[in-house]
């Protein structure tokens, strides 16, 4: 997304947040750009497992399970890198809430959209 080359995200589930949040790097559990997350929309299996096929497993093939699941595309306006990552504590959750603190340290160096 911070490179602009993708525009939304695919998940197996749904979600009624909106509004500008942080793109972490789970390895290193830090913040690394911010994104307006302004909603979201059922995809098929096969754009679900076609999104997952680009950038570094581009070309591989994903299977999903076959019609058991709800496919949504998380969609996104306003990417910005930020211009030095914030490090985040992990919590386990998907989502998480940032410290004012820490939201005061969000420089961004620029804007892909």
């Amino acid at each position: 997304m911070l490179d602009g080359k993708k525009t939304y995200d695919a998940r197996s589930y749904d979600t009624n947040k909106r509004g500008t949040i942080a793109l972490v790097d789970t390895k290193k559990s830090i913040v690394i750009g911010l994104v307006d997350l302004v909603g979201t929309y059922q995809i098929s299996e096969d754009e679900y497992c076609s999104w997952h096929a680009t950038g570094k497993w581009e070309g591989m093939t994903f299977l999903a399970k076959g019609g058991t699941c709800t496919y949504y595309a998380y969609d996104f306006e306003n990417s910005r890198r930020l211009a030095k990552s914030i490090k985040v504590e992990k919590n386990g959750k998907v989502w998480i809430t940032i410290e004012n603190a820490k939201k005061d340290q969000f420089y961004v160096q620029n804007s892909t959209t």
